[in-house]
């Protein structure tokens, strides 16, 4: 299975926040790091996304399909 990888900027787009407050909510996120870079994984960032939400992404996401 591929996985996609974001850094902080990238993460922080896909979940349309400011880098800043993605930075304050990253222990919630998790991701690991690599040197002193973060990496998050698409799986981790949805996975936030969905602890967040009041309706699930893949619930979402199969409404448009």
């Amino acid at each position: 299975m591929n996985t996609k990888n974001y850094d902080f900027i990238e993460a922080a787009e896909f979940l349309r926040l400011p880098v800043n407050t993605f930075r304050k909510l990253r222990p919630e996120i998790g991701g690991s790091r690599l040197g002193r870079r973060y990496i998050f994984s698409e799986k981790e960032v949805i996975e936030f996304m969905d602890r967040k939400r009041s309706k699930p992404v893949h619930q979402l996401l199969s409404a448009y399909a």
